[in-house]
Parts: C-alpha cells; structure tokens; sequence
C-alpha cells in the first residue's frame, strides 16, 4: 500500500516536470524567434535602402564668438577725451531769463545754452549773481527741461548734451566667456532701427562692423557680468538707449574640416557620427568624430579615417545604420 502511495506521487511530479517543461519551451519560441530568423532580418534591416543627399567634407575658417546683448550709451571717459555726455545742473536755486538751445540743436564747446539769475533768498546779505551757462563739450541737446521765466534747482538735471559721435554699445558678458575677449576684437553690432534715420536699403535694423573698446576688470557681483562696450561708428544713425545684439569674434580656427551640421547624427548613447559614401556611392559607413567650433550651418569636426573632400551623407543621415545601403537622390 506504501509502495503504490509513492508510485502515485512519482508519477504527478513526473507529470507537472513534463508540463512545466513543455509550458517553457512554447513560451521561449514565442519570446524569442530563432538565431536563423534574427540573423536574417537583422541583415533586411542593414540592406534597406536609404534614401540619401551627398556632400563633401570641406576645409575652410571657423570662428567662435560670444554673444551678448546690450543698449547704446553715451561713451564714458578715458585718458584721451572726456565723457561724451554733459548732464548740467544748476549750483543754487536761479530765476531762468532766457534759454539759447533747443532739443536736437547741435552745440559746440562754449557755446552759451542758458542765462541764470541768483534768486535773492540764494544770494544772502549782499551778494549778486547770474550770468550764462555754457555747454562743456560739443554734442547734441537731447534733453532740455528748463524754460525761460522758470526757476531751477539744483537737485534737478536742466540739460543734457551728448556727443552722437561718440557712442557705444555697453553690455554684459558672463565672468567666464569675458576670459576670450581682449580690446581691439571684431566684433558685429545689430540694432533696430530708426526709419526716421537708417537707409531703407538696409532693411528693419542696423548692422555694422565694430571692434571692442573696454573691458571692465572686474565682475558685478550680483550678476557676474563683465561689462564690455563697443565702438559705435559715426553716422550709423544709433541714438542713446536703443537696444543692441553684439557678436564677438572670440576665436579662430583655420583650415579645419567641416561638415553641414545635419550631417552629424547621434546614436542612443549621444555619441556623433557622420556617414561616409563608398566609392561606387551605394553604402554609407558611419564614422565617430569630435564636433568643435560652429558658425553658420558648418561645424567643424576630428576623427580617424576623414579628410577633406571625403563624399559623406548630409541629408537623411539619420536612417545609417554602421553599414547602410544607400539610395543617393542628388546627381
């Protein structure tokens, strides 16, 4: 009887070993098609044709730049000329008798712009004065807040004057990007621009060549702005306070290769690549490189096994595989 117990338990686990065995390997077909069948479509995928435009990889001169933004102000001070805006006040409370300027008149140094005279509360026990006002340095009157008849205060700005010639562009670059900039640096100025001025041929802003002025030594510690101001030329129709974009040219790089920036594609793991044409132009081989500078629509790249006037894919790039049949679609 206890021998027939332990038959009978023998054959059940025989029976659910059998099941569990053949439950497995109906599931393992299911997940996992055979080696022949991956093998085979992993070879369809690599020979599917990929339409493709051609292109060469091209030698020529990058440049980097810092890009910063700014507004258009009067230029300060240096060793060689005095600041290019006046702001005048009066020295004690005066009667105003005549006024000799007009905003938007052009004055030379010395130029007489106001008369004052001392009110008598101001002048104390005996004492007269008066006289006129002159403008310390030639320039154009862009504020007058003074009129004849009226009286001024000390504590308030009555003129102010601005040499239009003399203006720049001040804006503030990041403490770690003003490492690259030095006095003297090409740079390019855009500015919106006024109708009432600009040329029509040159459309809705201003742009111009310029060079970098001043570099201040130290950074804002609030921001970590460097302020840095560029020249503004004479005669480009800019006025004080209009809003400017500037570009830097921080670096130079000669005679590197460079390829459209579409051609560079990425794989799961971020790793650039560019597809290099065979010679017959039906297969294209993805090579690793090294992007660096970019300008435009060109980036410069490095890697083993490119060179200049290399055929590559610069269009539909991002349907390579490593080795990839290919359909070109220009001549």
């Amino acid at each position: 009887m206890e021998a027939t117990k332990i038959v009978s338990a023998a054959v059940k686990l025989w029976v659910l070993a059998l099941l569990g065995g053949a439950i497995y390997f109906l599931w393992k077909d299911q997940a996992a098609p055979p080696l022949a069948n991956q093998l085979e479509a992993a070879d369809t995928i690599a020979r599917t044709n990929v339409e493709v435009r051609i292109g060469t990889i091209k030698k020529m001169t990058l440049h980097g730049y810092v890009v910063g933004f700014g507004s258009v102000e009067p230029a300060p001070a240096t060793m060689e000329h005095a600041a290019a805006d006046a702001r005048i006040t009066v020295d004690w409370p005066a009667v105003i008798p005549d006024v000799r300027c007009v905003e938007g008149q052009h004055v030379e140094k010395g130029q007489t712009l106001f008369f004052v005279k001392q009110t008598t509360f101001s002048m104390g026990a005996g004492g007269s004065g008066g006289g006129a006002v002159t403008s310390p340095i030639a320039g154009t009157v862009v504020l007058l807040d003074i009129h004849a008849g009226e009286v001024a205060l000390p504590t308030k700005m009555v003129v102010e004057i601005v040499d239009l010639d003399r203006l720049v562009v001040a804006m503030g670059v990041p403490a770690w990007q003003a490492a690259a900039i030095s006095g003297g640096q090409h740079a390019t100025v855009e500015i919106p621009a006024d109708p009432a001025l600009s040329d029509p041929a040159r459309g809705s802003s201003l742009e111009f060549d310029s060079s970098v002025a001043r570099i201040d030594p130290g950074a804002d510690p609030k921001t970590n702005l460097v302020s840095v101001d560029i020249t503004v030329p004479p005669n480009q129709g800019a006025r004080p306070g209009q809003f400017a974009r500037v570009s830097i040219i921080s670096k130079e790089q000669a005679d590197c290769l460079v390829v459209p920036a579409d051609a560079i594609v990425r794989d799961a793991l971020d790793r650039p690549f560019i597809g290099v044409v065979s010679d017959d132009r039906k297969q294209a081989i993805l090579k690793t490189v090294v992007p660096g500078l970019r300008e435009g629509d060109w980036v410069q790249v490095t890697g083993d096994g490119i060179a200049a006037d290399q055929t590559i894919v610069v269009s539909g790039a991002y349907g390579l595989q490593y080795r990839t049949d290919i359909n070109v679609l220009n001549p």
